[in-house]
């Protein structure tokens, strides 16, 4: 499905810090969720790392197009943001463990992270975002199902 320019350009103010998502948040009310609005809020996730592929489980979040991505990657202040944002998940998953499981749907956002940091920023801190993901998880990297992993590494 392609993306109109409406969707682009929401897209890209967004992640600027100058735009709404489809809920009417701008990136700092995001960033101001607590970690139970965090874990339980599903549709906030595709706005801060965006992917090319449309998310199944918000499908009116917007996805990357060459012109999305083409744009962010030259954006200085979308490029802070959104490494803003991989700390901000990544103090979600260090101060909570529940996603130490077999099967969380962190796991999912966490290969979302990964996919989009490869895309927009580059793959050194793709690379260093998953690492620190196995940091966090240390010996308990064998809680997390083998097929979660394999998506991680892959990603």
């Amino acid at each position: 499905m392609n993306q109109s320019d409406e969707d682009v350009t929401a897209l890209i103010s967004f992640l600027q810090g100058l735009g709404k998502d489809t809920h009417n948040r701008t990136l700092t009310d995001v960033w101001a969720f607590d970690d139970t609005q965090i874990e339980q809020t599903h549709d906030f996730i595709q706005w801060l790392f965006p992917l090319a592929e449309r998310s199944s489980s918000a499908p009116k979040s917007p996805s990357l197009n060459e012109a999305a991505k083409t744009a962010l990657r030259a954006s200085a202040v979308a490029k802070i943001n959104i490494l803003t944002s991989r700390e901000w998940y990544e103090g979600f998953l260090q101060r909570n463990r529940h996603w130490v499981a077999r099967y969380d749907h962190n796991h999912l956002r966490i290969t979302r992270v990964i996919k989009s940091l490869r895309l927009l920023v580059d793959d050194d801190c793709a690379d260093g975002f998953r690492d620190a993901v196995y940091d966090m998880l240390g010996d308990n990297f064998v809680l997390i199902d083998v097929k979660a992993r394999a998506f991680w590494n892959a990603a």
